[in-house]
């Protein structure tokens, strides 16, 4: 029996009540409230309930009923939902009835999309979460739309492509963003329940998406798309604690950090000729961050480029997801610390120091060769999403480590800053470091012909232009102004603090 049901007359008859009530993003804040909506993000509803409670209105019904767990009684379903009713609310498997009332059995949010200047208004489907229910996610838990999910969502290029591949979908949300920007888009998962969940909420925002069950690139055989973005269950988790179950979002099945190595190889055999990926995913460190990352590219023989956004020691990679896990509630304290004690000796048997957490990009180089970036960024912020999305188009558009000539036009990001460190007394600065105020939130150091270049970049001189202008007013030789200048060039502009004029 499916998760959800898939029955379309019902699914029709839900959309109509849903938009009948104005059950949208805009009007489910109004209700709430500004300072209600801030403490339901932090898992409070209290605030919520008490707002949605005192509105008395059909939107709160909906919004008590689908967003916030409350009991609600059937009358007040009934004339808040009068087309589909209690009776295919049920048969749908939304909601469960108890003793005093209906109660959501899922989470159903409206979510708004804002892409290349369009607004899509959605509903998505997930299973509840802890904060609302208080208790541990099940086995099966299907994700809603969490931090790692935005932050996918905002790391994805969004240029017009013909076919997307969303790997490991959960819900289905990266889908539904790819299927405004592409003609084709293929969902995949293992997790029956997430493709449940996926299918049913395809069919209620009417989006003609393929959803296929299986492993990681099985159901896709050898087809090849344009586009594949993957949030995969990359989290490292030892052998020893999977006879007792674990969370199938979380954790792919593969020892160490092997299923994101999976990832990674198995794109190059899925990407069109100058196709891209984008992923998040973990990777273990021994030693040097770098060496599984490059080890997998160099498998993959694709372009590469991996962030490290963050670094955990074994205890603090433990912590983490255990808290995820909600081990406090599942657990008495006994069973909690044979856990932690099973996952933070894995880690030291197998000589692991820590654990990176990143961003992983990935091209098909169309028979360049190969070339694979590594490197570690100050956290970035989920509001920056856009920016590193524009950085990354910008890198793949030209093959990661970007060819440069004396031709191209190069304009400076607005967040741009030099600082110009001197000895006392002293004209000429000993240290010049190009910083950003955004984005990853970078500090490159420059020599002084390089900083010149960036200060003139303002989108009418091309390179050349300004080398030949530093060679006049210096008198210094241009071949060597030039090769310093494009010894650092590159750096700027992957950084995303040039960006390239046509």
């Amino acid at each position: 029996m499916p998760a959800l049901g898939l029955d379309a007359r019902l699914i029709d008859l839900l959309r109509s009540d849903l938009r009948a009530v104005s059950f949208a993003l805009s009007e489910v804040n109004d209700l709430m409230g500004e300072e209600a909506s801030a403490a339901l993000l932090r898992n409070e509803r209290v605030p919520a309930l008490l707002a949605a409670r005192a509105a008395n209105s059909h939107l709160a019904t909906a919004v008590r009923l689908f967003v916030l767990w409350d009991v609600v009684e059937e009358a007040d379903v009934e004339a808040a939902l009068p087309s589909i009713g209690v009776e295919g609310l049920s048969r749908l498997g939304l909601i469960e009835h108890i003793d005093i009332g209906v109660r959501a059995r899922v989470q159903l949010q409206p979510h708004e999309a804002q892409i290349d200047g369009e607004t899509y208004s959605w509903w998505i489907a997930s299973d509840l979460g802890e904060g609302l229910t208080g208790t541990a996610p099940g086995r099966d838990h299907v994700l809603g739309i969490g931090g790692a999910t935005r932050t996918l969502l905002e790391l994805t290029p969004r240029e017009q492509v013909d076919s997307v591949l969303d790997l490991g979908t959960g819900c289905g949300v990266q889908a539904m963003y790819a299927k405004t920007h592409a003609r084709r888009v293929v969902a995949t998962d293992l997790s029956k329940r997430a493709v449940d969940f996926a299918r049913f909420n395809f069919a209620l925002n009417e989006l003609d998406i393929e959803v296929r069950e299986g492993s990681l690139f099985e159901p896709v055989n050898k087809e090849r798309f344009d586009l594949i973005v993957s949030n995969p269950p990359f989290v490292i988790t030892p052998d020893s604690l999977r006879a007792g179950g674990v969370v199938e979002y979380r954790d792919g099945g593969r020892s160490g950090d092997d299923l994101v190595k999976e990832v990674v190889v198995g794109a190059a055999s899925h990407l069109t000729a100058g196709g891209r990926a984008v992923m998040l995913g973990n990777w273990e460190i021994k030693t040097d961050w770098e060496e599984h990352p490059r080890a997998w590219a160099r498998e993959a023989g694709l372009h590469a480029w991996f962030v490290q956004r963050e670094r955990l020691d074994p205890a603090q990679y433990v912590e983490m997801w255990m808290r995820d896990n909600g081990a406090r509630l599942a657990k008495t304290a006994v069973e909690y610390e044979e856990t932690y004690r099973l996952w933070f000796e894995d880690f030291r048997e197998r000589g692991v120091s820590g654990v990176g957490l990143g961003i992983i990009a990935l091209a098909n180089p169309s028979g360049s060769e190969p070339v694979v970036v590594c490197e570690e960024v100050v956290t970035p912020t989920s509001a920056q999403g856009s920016y590193m999305s524009q950085t990354m188009s910008e890198i793949f558009n030209h093959e990661i480590t970007p060819e440069i000539t004396d031709e191209e036009v190069f304009t400076r990001a607005s967040d741009v800053r030099q600082e110009r460190h001197f000895e006392p007394g002293e004209v000429d600065p000993q240290v010049i470091i190009a910083t950003q105020g955004d984005g990853f939130g970078r500090r490159i150091q420059l020599n002084s012909q390089v900083s010149a270049v960036l200060g003139a970049c303002d989108g009418e001189l091309a390179v050349g232009q300004i080398i030949t202008a530093l060679h006049v007013l210096t008198e210094e030789d241009r071949e060597e102004i030039s090769r310093r200048v494009y010894s650092q060039l590159g750096l700027l502009v992957r950084a995303g603090m040039l960006r390239r004029i046509g």
